[in-house]
């Protein structure tokens, strides 16, 4: 299935990734937002050139071969404007631990696991105009706001979307030693008690 390849650079360009072949899309400075200003900003440039759907890969984390074909046929099947997936927990070095056991499509689905259908492209502009204190949970924000949308959503149980492990919490889950290397876990706990401080419902 033919897909275009959009990079966008925060703030911190890789002269090499020219010659990838790829739309590189270099920002002039980092907007320190966990992502999501340049998802929003990809994603446009991507609609501006008549994609059907936009899907996003976080740059520690890599594809099935099949994962965007399985998510198009599943689109188009289903008549989702929205499609999830599992995905496949691995370690630092890139070997597998196991199915991501949190994974749920009423709660949590990861960003790199989300496909948005042309009918779903008016929800992206979240990804900037969330607070900024909830870019740490922006996933679960954005996932709100599809669930509120309602429009037809499907999920895929496939772990075709694998998930290099930064952070200590998901070894510490799975039963894991914790490499070196790892982050800490970020505060979740509070950017979850600030969103229904301030006025949204339960993430």
């Amino acid at each position: 299935m033919a897909c275009r390849h959009v990079l966008v650079a925060d703030g911190h360009p890789q002269p090499e990734l020219q010659d990838w072949g790829i739309d590189h899309v270099l920002l002039p400075t980092s907007h320190d937002d966990i992502g999501s200003t340049p998802r929003l900003i990809g994603s446009y440039h991507a609609i501006g050139l008549g994609v059907d759907a936009v899907a996003f890969l976080d740059a520690d984390n890599w594809y099935e071969p099949h994962h965007i074909e399985q998510m198009m046929v599943c689109r188009e099947q289903s008549g989702a404007a929205f499609v999830s997936s599992s995905r496949l927990l691995c370690r630092l070095d890139g070997s597998p631990i196991g199915p991501c056991p949190i994974t749920d499509p009423d709660c949590f689905i990861d960003t790199s696991c989300m496909l948005f259908g042309r009918e779903a492209f008016h929800l992206l502009h979240h990804w900037a105009l969330m607070p900024p204190y909830a870019h740490l949970i922006g996933d679960r924000v954005m996932l709100h706001h599809v669930r509120e949308s309602g429009l037809i959503r499907h999920h895929l149980n496939d772990p075709s979307v694998c998930y290099r492990c930064g952070k200590e919490g998901l070894y510490r889950q799975m039963g894991e030693v914790i490499p070196p290397g790892v982050q800490p876990m970020p505060n979740y706990e509070a950017a979850f008690r600030q969103w229904q401080q301030d006025g949204y419902p339960p993430l």
